[in-house]
């Protein structure tokens, strides 16, 4: 027999206390250490303090720009609603977006400065490698761009939302931003070109994207795009988006949300009971890159948690 919460779909109440009611694919990628940090201990409106680069940038514009260009209707956070995308964005017109983007861009701190001066001029040839890419997919109208996805899997929904998808297609788009080389002698940076994915999409990629066609039923695609190139995946040509791939993506996601039930349901709903067990690894190389204000706030949150 299932209870009331059951019923109408009430996670339990560990979850509430928390202020956890659902998860995404990229919650699921994180370690848990992260996720408990930036879910657990932080609010939305904190998380969206924590350090961002021109590199996020990038890639979070020129997907905006791409559904401009080809969604019929877009989902938008301000009013929580899809609203319909009337007068499709000429690919001019995405030009003079991006390029009054960048125009606005304030760098996070001074290495994200020298990253913003010595690649923003590749900015223009990734967009166009993404829009062609979009433009390659032929998706018939009506496309929509940012909607909202979810699969039940044990206490509370995953979530995500999908970049593009028609009636039979999901296309997920993801950025190869260029790096820079050490610093020179004479103290100047070059760019280099981060190559796309050769056999197999990233693995946190086709996991993502295995999710969105479990929760939708539809075809998936991922598109890579740097300034050089693009190049589409799907079951055609890897391995990770075939019928077996998937269902192997989906079930460690599953796995990845059980975990974080059980650490949640042990807390009772008590931040520090959920911290005070997990093990984070400061020294990853990227994970805990938030800025260093919220670096240490997160490790003295953790410190407390473990006296």
């Amino acid at each position: 027999m299932k209870n009331l919460d059951e019923i109408l779909e009430l996670p339990p109440q560990a979850f509430t206390d928390l202020g956890i009611n659902h998860y995404s694919p990229t919650q699921l990628n994180s370690s848990v250490a992260l996720w408990a940090y930036k879910y657990a201990v932080l609010t939305s409106a904190e998380r969206r303090k924590l350090r961002s680069t021109f590199k996020m940038f990038l890639g979070t514009t020129i997907g905006d720009i791409c559904q401009l260009n080809f969604c019929d209707e877009i989902y938008t956070f301000d009013t929580g609603e899809y609203v319909p995308n009337k007068k499709k964005t000429s690919k001019t017109k995405g030009d003079d977006v991006l390029g009054m983007a960048i125009e606005k861009y304030e760098p996070w701190d001074d290495d994200d400065k020298k990253y913003y001066d010595n690649v923003k001029s590749a900015a223009q040839e990734m967009y166009n490698n993404a829009y062609n890419g979009w433009k390659s997919m032929s998706m018939q109208s009506p496309v929509v761009g940012e909607n909202t996805v979810k699969m039940k899997f044990n206490y509370v929904f995953c979530e995500g939302r999908t970049d593009g998808e028609d009636k039979l297609k999901l296309l997920e788009q993801k950025m190869k931003c260029p790096g820079l080389n050490k610093v020179k002698k004479d103290g100047t940076q070059s760019v280099r070109t981060n190559p796309l994915p050769k056999d197999e999409p990233d693995i946190n990629h086709a996991r993502q994207t295995a999710f969105y066609h479990f929760a939708t039923g539809k075809r998936p695609f991922i598109l890579y795009a740097n300034e050089k190139e693009y190049k589409i995946f799907d079951s055609a040509n890897c391995e990770r988006l075939t019928k077996d791939g998937m269902q192997e993506s989906l079930q460690h996601y599953k796995r990845m949300a059980a975990i974080r039930d059980r650490a949640i349901m042990r807390s009772n709903g008590v931040i520090n009971d959920l911290l005070k067990d997990l093990d984070p690894d400061w020294q990853h190389n990227y994970e805990w890159k938030i800025g260093d204000e919220w670096l240490q706030h997160a490790q003295e949150t953790y410190k407390e948690a473990q006296k």
